[in-house]
């Protein structure tokens, strides 16, 4: 399966790693480029690729990122095919992230 990480932080690092020991193409961006992520992260075969190429041509895409940066990633979520899955295993942290007033008032 080909698949597109977006985050590297505790989660996106583990499934990185996990999903290419299983076999599994996968890609991975963080924030700041592909040139900054770790060779830990990539040490079982992941690729490093901008946030753009995370989600071209791949089966499935897994959001783990802050949810206040969501927003930034929308537009390119919204031009995936509608065969694509897309998994998001971001965490509210109001400490980290700052209140968001829809999640505050039961939006998902």
């Amino acid at each position: 399966m080909k698949i597109g990480i977006m985050g590297t932080g505790h989660i996106g690092k583990i499934l990185v790693q996990k999903l290419s020991v299983a076999g599994h193409d996968v890609k991975v961006a963080n924030s700041r480029g592909p040139e900054t992520i770790g060779a830990d992260v990539l040490a079982l075969g992941g690729r490093a690729v901008s946030a753009a190429d995370t989600v071209a041509d791949v089966n499935a895409v897994i959001i783990s990122i802050p949810p206040n940066r969501i927003p930034q990633i929308a537009p390119l979520i919204a031009k995936l095919s509608a065969d694509t899955v897309v998994i998001d295993t971001s965490n509210y942290h109001p400490f980290r992230d700052g209140k968001i007033d829809a999640i505050e008032a039961g939006q998902v």
